[in-house]
């Protein structure tokens, strides 16, 4: 797409938002518009090694039906229950494929699950942070959010090498 296509775009966009075409509201708009294509020229591509997978997306969605589904179970059942079964704890999950956009999907997701809430994401290392409200098995939440990173990963790619096993997360963090 042309710099001139863009930047009517943007005017037209600018135009709309306002719900009327004056003389004031046009130049406005242009001047907005410059302005954004200069702070965001086009042709820079963020994630160059991104790729879209219908498929991918639509196993991540499904998984992340079932693991809602799942999770409201159990924590409702904790809420009811008259004894309390919990076992919180926080675990480091290093991400084996650590781009922008996998590391920001893996904690979004972890923080819409009920029970699970992303603490902390580090870049360098990439590391998620995952607070869990029922934690009983460790290494059975380093694999879950393993294969949650190789969903996410088969979904919208991430560069570099495929995980070797979907499902497996790193070893342990020192």
């Amino acid at each position: 797409m042309g710099l001139l296509v863009r930047l009517a775009l943007l005017v037209l966009l600018w135009l709309l938002a306002w719900g009327e075409a004056s003389l004031a509201n046009l130049a406005s708009g242009f001047v907005v518009a410059g302005v954004l294509l200069v702070a965001f020229p086009p042709g820079r591509t963020a994630h160059p090694r991104m790729r879209f997978s219908v498929i991918g997306c639509a196993r991540l969605v499904l998984h992340l039906v079932v693991q809602l589904v799942i999770s409201n179970v159990l924590v409702t059942r904790e809420i009811l229950s008259r004894r309390s079964r919990m076992r919180t704890g926080v675990l480091a999950y290093r991400v084996e494929r650590p781009s922008d956009v996998v590391l920001t999907l893996i904690a979004n997701i972890v923080a819409l699950s009920p029970g699970t809430m992303t603490v902390e994401v580090t870049r360098d290392p990439a590391v998620v942070y995952v607070h869990f409200l029922l934690l009983r098995d460790v290494e059975g939440a380093r694999r879950a959010v393993g294969r949650l990173e190789a969903l996410v990963v088969a979904a919208i790619g991430g560069g570099g090498r495929r995980p070797q096993v979907a499902g497996a997360g790193p070893e342990e963090l020192p």
